[in-house]
């Protein structure tokens, strides 16, 4: 389950949470994505499909590197597991 809450103090402050799990690469990327791109609803209507466009081009390379970061740390993680003498923990990491 995810939630969300926001209000108005010298902009936007927005609270998200996720129950029982960390956050997906796609998650991340849509909260990373509303900091980066903003398409106003009253833009003209060329020059919004033109931002949607790119928010779907940034959206992919955003979700793209951090599945490749959440590897990297699985990998991490299970290199120190292995040098502890836990290899049977690593099973774990395995998605």
């Amino acid at each position: 389950m995810i939630s969300s809450s926001g209000g108005v103090l010298l902009g936007e402050i927005k609270a998200v949470s996720v129950s029982g799990r960390g956050f997906t690469p796609e998650e991340v990327a849509e909260m990373a994505l509303e900091k980066i791109v903003y398409v106003g609803e009253s833009s003209h209507p060329v020059i919004r499909d033109q931002a949607e466009a790119f928010k779907s081009q940034i959206r992919a390379v955003l979700v793209r590197y951090m599945r490749q970061a959440v590897a990297s740390h699985n990998t991490t993680l299970a290199n120190r597991l292995r040098e502890a003498g836990h290899p049977e923990l690593v099973k774990l990491l395995e998605n």
